[in-house]
């Protein structure tokens, strides 16, 4: 895991060195600058595989194809057996020097072959270009924006800005679409204006003359069927199967390795099988879970977090996220994720992380279950309307008798919300929407593969994947998410819909491949919670902080809203108890928050301190 920044055009060695070094926790272990006439590239490692120093950038034999890597490339092993045989002389033990030969062999379809998460960049001496492309599901981040003729590049916006005047202006139109629908992430455009992501499962190819053009190189299909004919057996032990595998091939690395565990369903299973396979490769390092628990709370899962452990035999991090710790860290906190957050709930992984950082140097994650296996009550709407439009009726009046302990108490609590009025606002009335907005079509589908597919591709994964990567590396600590493997996401496409929720049970095929494998208590559990905070609590016992905030000259100065009806409103919410209402007033915040501290003003911090204060600590 690493850090990339660039641009095109001629070379300034300044800029360049502001820019690596404002990424310095993405990689503090080396740094390496390239420049050549028409591209500069600087670097920042964080050591997981091949630990020698001084290896960037990576070459092919005659140093004709150059290659910086920031992600891992899992089945580089079998990649590097491959080009072996084929003629090719290795010089390191890293996996990046298989792209390296993997280009001069293949050229740009390198990237089909290559199963991981990463963003690579090629530059190709012999005809001077540079090849760029993002992993398919999106893990590792990507920014560029065009400025004077150049195009800039980088992991994390900052580092845009560390390096060039780029206007910072908001992105109007991100912004109400946040604010008023909770959309964001969902295609190329950040809330800054002039600076894009190249989405996931796509290449950029930048040629010398600073021309650049964007191809998507990833087609994923699904499976629109609602049954087989296979039984469930057989899907279970081959969902089995590929899970072992793809959890195996996570576990590389020349550094400790441990897991974030929040006691839900995914992580769960995840963390109990690498607690196995760390076990049997013989490592001397002890296994480590890193938990988040709140003591008294509504939100507390101690107890199926301690159900793994003791089934693991896995040594315990808990981590109590405290309010008064929030507001103290709030400012570093937004500064890593760079753009406005939904919700405070990421907050508790980036405690989590940063306790971590103190043990391993990479951890697996249970993210992308829910998304990809239909975790989700709202999913079973689409089940329904599946059975009812394939001819299978009765499946869904089956189904919904089956489920109706989840069922019944997710459409009482709406029943309730509705007529104790603890939802009373519609968002849009408190906003200025820009004349420019057009509100994207997100109808969804009624297909239950279908509308994952999209989940996956266009929603909910973008956003998840954002805090995932942000809350890790601004501890220096390389994520990992099994579930985003692509051959992972290709084989549950592909299952039909009733191996994804049947017999009232959601993640279906999940549950029995993983029997026996993790706790029962953990595989037969029906409620989620996850990594969060006891978030109405924490804006209660704060709302000095909103009211501050909401009262203030430079709030009410702001075009996206009217900051009358939000104070107004904000009361109402507290003094009512809508609690359905009170995360649109911290989006409200969270979005003035950022403006203040990374749109009026922006002040690289020198985050090289802050990894050698985490590092003094392990």
């Amino acid at each position: 895991m690493c850090g990339i920044v660039g641009f095109s055009g001629s070379p300034d060695p300044q800029r360049l060195k502001r820019m690596t070094q404002s990424i310095f926790h993405r990689g503090p272990d080396d740094e390496s600058l390239y420049q050549t006439d028409n591209f500069s590239v600087g670097f920042r490692r964080l050591s997981i595989v091949d630990l020698s120093k001084n290896i960037y950038p990576v070459s092919n034999e005659d140093a004709s194809v150059l290659v910086f890597l920031n992600g891992e490339i899992y089945n580089y092993q079998a990649l590097r057996k491959e080009l072996k045989d084929l003629g090719h002389k290795f010089k390191t033990n890293s996996d990046t020097e298989v792209i390296a030969h993997g280009y001069e062999e293949w050229g740009e379809n390198v990237v089909s072959k290559l199963r991981g998460m990463f963003v690579y960049i090629i530059h190709d001496k012999k005809i001077d270009e540079l090849f760029i492309a993002r992993d398919r599901l999106g893990i590792k981040p990507f920014y560029y924006s065009v400025f004077n003729d150049r195009i800039v590049f980088a992991s994390e916006i900052k580092a845009l800005f560390a390096g060039f005047e780029i206007d910072r202006s908001a992105n109007e139109n991100s912004v109400f679409q946040f604010l008023a629908y909770r959309l964001h992430d969902i295609d190329s455009a950040t809330f800054y204006a002039n600076v894009k992501r190249l989405l996931p499962g796509h290449k950029l190819h930048i040629d010398r003359m600073g021309n650049y053009h964007i191809e998507k190189y990833w087609f994923p299909r699904f499976n629109s069927a609602f049954s087989s004919s296979l039984s469930d057996k057989e899907y279970s032990d081959a969902f089995r199967n590929k899970f072992i595998e793809t959890v195996k091939l996570h576990m590389i690395g020349d550094v400790p390795i441990g897991t974030t565990l929040s006691g839900g369903l995914d992580s769960s299973g995840v963390t109990s099988l690498a607690a196995t396979f760390y076990k049997e490769i013989g490592s001397n390092e002890s296994f480590y879970t890193f938990s988040a628990i709140h003591p008294g709370e509504t939100v507390n899962e101690e107890e199926f977090i301690d159900s793994v452990v003791k089934f693991c035999g896995a040594n315990s991090i808990k981590v109590i996220p405290k309010v008064d710790d929030f507001w103290r860290d709030l400012d570093l906190w937004l500064y890593f994720q760079e753009e406005p957050v939904i919700s405070a709930a990421p907050y508790a992984y980036f405690t989590v992380m940063r306790e971590a950082r103190k043990y391993v140097t990479v951890i697996l994650s249970g993210q992308g279950g829910d998304e990809l296996l239909a975790g989700y009550i709202p999913y079973f709407v689409s089940y329904w309307q599946s059975a009812w439009d394939q001819g299978k009726p009765m499946k869904a009046l089956v189904e919904l008798f089956k489920g109706r302990d989840l069922y019944l108490k997710y459409i009482l609590k709406k029943i309730d919300m509705l007529f104790s009025r603890k939802s009373q606002i519609r968002p849009i009335e408190f906003l200025n929407k820009p004349k420019s907005y057009e509100k994207p079509e997100f109808k969804h589908k009624r297909n239950l593969n279908e509308r994952l597919f999209e989940d996956v591709n266009s929603t909910t994964t973008q956003c998840l994947l954002r805090y995932e990567d942000k809350n890790s590396m601004a501890n220096s600590l390389e994520s990992r998410v099994p579930f985003y493997d692509h051959e992972m996401v290709e084989f549950i496409f592909n299952l039909p819909i009733d191996q994804k929720i049947k017999n009232g049970w959601n993640r279906y095929v999940y549950r029995n491949a993983l029997k026996g494998l993790m706790p029962e208590k953990n595989r037969l559990r029906r409620s989620k919670i996850g990594f969060t905070n006891p978030e109405w609590e924490w804006i209660e016992r704060r709302q000095q902080n909103f009211f501050e905030v909401f009262s203030s000259a430079e709030f009410r100065s702001r075009k996206f809203w009217n900051a009358d009806k939000i104070l107004e409103g904000f009361k109402k919410a507290l003094k009512n108890q809508l609690r359905g209402d009170i995360l649109f007033f911290w989006r409200v915040f969270s979005v003035e928050m950022w403006l203040r501290n990374q749109v009026d003003n922006f002040e690289v911090l020198d985050t090289s301190k802050l990894i050698q204060k985490y590092n003094q600590s392990r």
